[in-house]
């Protein structure tokens, strides 16, 4: 697509049937070309972008009893999203026969410190981190390359320290994915790309939220006539998303769209419009456009009924799942990809009950939070 980077040459993708849904769609939304490789749309963002030294370390000793032991740091579980990361690295341990030892930070980066330290003296021979900050996180991973413990980073990176392998989706691709899309709409509805937009950030701190602005950013600015009225951190959080999108409607009379830099930022915004009176079914002139990613179990009910229009898809599950394959890899002293990239795939009304979404996997109706 139009947005690769050489920056994502270095990352191994996920070349399964259902990304091929993803090349499908997109090409319907931006005009791509069939032909294109997933790995052009879902190669995930290089991990050096964000400073830190990705490496294989060594094969990864074996528990008392000869059972691998792992050490699991989540960032939270107030999130489907995460909740879904939980099952993945569970699903995972047991597919691989590993003995899992997990830790929630609730949203607390030093408590993650504290909880990572914690694992790494725990006779742990790997350690999985989903971290909340990606400096906070350093001296752990610091630490953990000192006692000769890989450590797997899930979702989000560290900015230092070596990690063995980081799997994630292309978060810069898909910020420009929810930017192209917007694009393309706003094209439609008055003959070329122009219009008022918001931009809702994710969690400052974290990669994500850093690669998918990075991502929207880059790509809305090729578009000169499409100004981004405010730019607000929602922290992937909808409470804070709601009283963001609050203040910004209060403030600007006009705006045709809403990049949310994820389903919880999406779904505060939409409940601010809601309370603003400013809502407007699909298709009005007025209805303000929302693209939200992760494709949680409220987006894909919002895009149901019409107050979403469309998420970018992960899938934590299969995800998570695929990292704990990575340390049965390097455990058995075999190569793994330093980045791995989990492919998206953009679900919107036109598709949401297809069998192509279907095949890509509905990860949040197996999410009970």
């Amino acid at each position: 697509m139009a947005w690769y980077s050489a920056r994502f040459n270095g990352w191994t993708s996920l070349a399964a049937p259902a990304s091929m849904g993803l090349l499908c769609i997109a090409a319907a939304l931006s005009g791509c070309s069939k032909s294109e490789s997933p790995s052009s749309s879902t190669a995930a963002s290089d991990a050096s972008a964000s400073g830190a030294a990705v490496a294989s370390a060594a094969p990864a000793a074996s528990a008392a009893g000869g059972k691998t032991k792992i050490g699991f740091s989540i960032a939270t579980l107030n999130n489907a999203f995460f909740v879904g990361l939980k099952l993945g690295v569970e699903k995972g341990s047991k597919d691989q026969g590993f003995e899992l030892v997990q830790t929630n930070a609730n949203g607390d980066a030093q408590q993650q410190v504290n909880d990572a330290n914690n694992l790494l003296s725990q006779g742990i021979t790997a350690l999985v981190l989903n971290p909340i900050d990606s400096k906070a996180i350093i001296p752990v991973v610091q630490k953990a390359n000192q006692m000769n413990i890989p450590v797997f980073t899930l979702d989000r990176g560290s900015d230092g320290g070596k990690v063995t392998s980081f799997v994630a989706s292309d978060n810069v691709a898909l910020g420009a994915t929810g930017a192209k899309w917007i694009a393309d709409q706003l094209t439609k509805r008055y003959g070329s790309a122009k219009g008022n937009v918001v931009d809702l950030i994710g969690l400052v701190g974290t990669t994500a939220a850093t690669d998918r602005e990075k991502g929207f950013s880059d790509e809305i600015a090729k578009y000169p006539d499409i100004k981004v009225v405010a730019r607000q951190e929602g922290a992937f959080d909808q409470e804070k998303s709601l009283n963001a999108m609050t203040s910004i409607l209060q403030k600007f009379p006009q705006i045709d769209a809403v990049f949310g830099a994820n389903d919880d930022n999406t779904v505060g915004a939409e409940k601010a419009i809601d309370n603003a009176g400013r809502y407007k079914p699909l298709g009005d002139k007025e209805h303000i456009l929302v693209i939200g990613a992760d494709g949680t179990a409220q987006a894909l009910s919002a895009i149901r009924a019409g107050k979403q229009d469309a998420t970018i898809s992960q899938n934590p599950i299969e995800m998570a799942a695929k990292s704990l394959s990575f340390i049965a890899d390097n455990a058995a002293g075999k190569s793994v990809p330093a980045t791995y990239a989990w492919p998206t795939f953009l679900i919107d009304k036109s598709n949401i009950d297809s069998d192509e979404t279907k095949k890509y996997g509905l990860w949040s109706l197996q999410v009970s939070q």
